[in-house]
Order: structure tokens, then sequence, then C-alpha cells
């Protein structure tokens, strides 16, 4: 049994009134990664809520004694600091029925009191900042369906890691202190087909040509960390991956290999030699650490790619090589801790603001 310290006097708690607490809302692990870079180093008393990351938060603090960072695990605590909270940062500010009940209930109550709440984007290309599309038949929560135009968001303000007000990529930091491991050499394979931009035949003709260019190098390990959408029975790729040849192999505890300590694709781009993916986030943590990525194009990306400073890419496993230039999109900039806070002490007006009305009406 573990015996907690008790600290505190009347003295201390009537200081605390007066002092900025931020709540984090994270709604996957890549989320509760970035929301502790920020947390922790934050001047904010700092706040995660890990209902779904409870064991994640666990094995944080067991090896960060010294963490500033405190963790809600269930609603009923954040029902009980909430009072107290100053300031709530999300990584999805749209009406997205889908997530958690609970989270969508932290978030419309949010709203309905008028605290102050920040978007931080989760993506390197994101609907509401730097991506756009002309759909005409449009569903938010589709695989294929476009989104059409910009997101708006129910965020009181939105912030951005690069740009004017840019306060840069948060994950830039937890990159540069990646533990030294010896692992087997392999080529990392990232992805995430089950974006809308990527139409069927698009999904179809990746999958395919990394699995020619496979069966022609069955020499190399080639480890595949695809989205976890990719994963549902729904989509291309929960099929296909059956069929990959027997040097691809799918990571996770649960899959085809796993390495101690290394939970996703984030944690693996340091170690790996060199990578094939499609666009995501993915692309900036390569670039962080130098690594020659092959990026499969198709219409749906061109005009994404056509920014990037230096890249390969493909559409053909012909096109697909090793010796090729580290990439470099533009868009990668150092994480300033203090403009980040800077940004979020900036005072909110909350007049004539019936935001709260629109996402109450759709959560249940």
């Amino acid at each position: 049994m573990t015996i907690k310290k008790v600290l505190g006097s009347l003295l201390t708690n009537i200081e605390q009134k007066d002092v900025t607490k931020v709540l984090y809302l994270p709604c996957n692990k890549s989320q509760f990664d970035m929301a502790l870079i920020l947390a922790e180093r934050s001047r904010y008393e700092s706040y995660i809520y890990a209902e779904e990351f409870d064991l994640l938060a666990r094995n944080y603090l067991s090896v960060n004694e010294n963490s500033k960072v405190s963790f809600l695990i269930n609603i009923n605590s954040v029902a009980s600091f909430l009072p107290v909270i100053n300031k709530i940062i999300v990584f999805i500010g749209s009406v997205t029925p889908f997530l958690s009940h609970n989270f969508n209930k932290i978030f419309s109550l949010c709203l309905k009191v008028k605290k102050d709440i920040y978007e931080v984007p989760h993506g390197l290309f994101q609907s509401g900042y730097n991506l756009t599309d002309d759909s005409k038949i449009i569903d938010t929560g589709s695989n294929t369906e476009g989104l059409g135009g910009m997101l708006p968001s129910m965020a009181s303000k939105k912030l951005s890691w690069f740009g004017p007000d840019g306060f840069g990529y948060p994950r830039h930091l937890r990159n540069m202190m990646h533990k030294e491991k010896i692992l087997p050499a392999f080529t990392l394979i990232t992805s995430n087909t089950n974006w809308y931009l990527y139409a069927m035949p698009d999904k179809r003709a990746f999958i395919k040509e990394v699995f020619l260019y496979a069966k022609k190098h069955p020499q190399e390990i080639f480890i595949w960390c695809p989205h976890s959408a990719e994963f549902s029975p729904e989509n291309f790729s929960y099929v296909a991956m059956e069929y990959r040849p027997a040097n691809i192999l799918l990571y996770g505890i649960d899959k085809d290999i796993y390495f101690n300590d290394l939970e996703g694709a984030d944690d693996l781009i340091p170690y790996c030699d060199y990578a094939i993916s499609t666009v995501s986030t993915c692309i900036l943590d390569y670039e962080i650490h130098n690594k020659r990525v092959n990026i499969f194009s198709c219409d749906g990306v061109d005009d994404l790619l056509k920014g990037f400073i230096s890249k390969h890419c493909f559409n053909k496993s012909s096109q697909i090589s090793k010796d090729i230039s580290e990439i470099r999109t533009g868009l990668l900039e150092y994480f300033d801790a203090e403009k980040f806070d800077k940004l979020i002490s900036q005072s909110i007006n909350h007049n004539d603001s019936n935001k709260h009305h629109y996402l109450s009406c759709f959560i249940d």
C-alpha cells in the first residue's frame, strides 16, 4: 500500500484560486502524447483527461516521478475539478459524435459554461487549418466522402504549429530525446489509407506496389504501422493485409512484432533505416530524424506534396528506393513552450457566443 503525502494549508488553498489550471482532452494515443509534451512544459498547472489512457498515464508516472502533470482518469474526477479549471485544450474541435460519449459530454459542458477552449491541430494536414476540398457530398464521419470546405471549430480560439502565430511542432522535443536501442535493421511502412483523400483505386495501388517492392527485396525486414482505423473490417486494407509477403510484419504487442517501450510509429521512426509512407503527420517525425521517405502520391494528395521543399514520391514499386534524399517539408518548426503559454493566456470574449447550442443539440 502506498502512503500519499498530504500537503497544504488554508492559505495555500486560498492562493490557488488564482492559479491558471489547464485541462487537456486527448482522443487517441497520439494526442495523449502531444498533451503530455504541452502540459509538461507549460508553466501552468496541467491536467490530462486519461480515462482511455489509464495504463499509459500510470506507466508514465512510474518513470517520471517528478512530473508536474496530474491525470484525471474518469469523468467523475473531471466533474470534481472542472469548476477550478480555467482553460481547455482539445485536438478535435468539430462536432464529432463518433468520439467517446464522455469526451463529448465534457466538451459540451465546457461550451455551456463558456470555458476558454483552445484547439490544437492533431495532423500535418487538417480541415479547418490547411486542408479543403470541393466535395458536394459531405460526410464528416466517412473514410470515403469528402469534407467540402473548412470545418468550423467549436473552440474559442484555434492555435497552429506553423505560420506567423505558430508555436512549433510539440513532438520535436520528445523525438529528439529517444533512447539508444539495439534493433534489427528494418524499413518502416506508415499508412493511413482510411483517409478520404485516397480513392479505392489509390488504396489498392498503394498496397499492391508496397507488396511488390517487399517481394523484390526478400532480404529486408519491413515493419508496417497502419493507422488504427485500417484494421476496421470495413476498410480494404483489413483484408489486403492477409496477403502480405512474409517479410512484412505488422507492428503491435498483439501483432507480428513488438519492441519493448516502442508503442507505435512515432516511437519506431528514429530507429528505421528508411521509410515508405502515405501523407501523414509521421512525415514531420521522419523529418526530425533526417530520414529518407518514399511518399505515395495520387490525385488526392498531389497538391499537398507540391509545397514540400525536398521529397521523393512514388506510385509504382520501381520508383521506391533507399537511395533518396531526406524529407524536408518546410513546415517543421521548433516547439516554443513560452509562445504556447502566451497564446493560451490570451483573453477570450464569450459575448454573444452560441456555439454550445450546436454541439449540445447533436450529443445525447
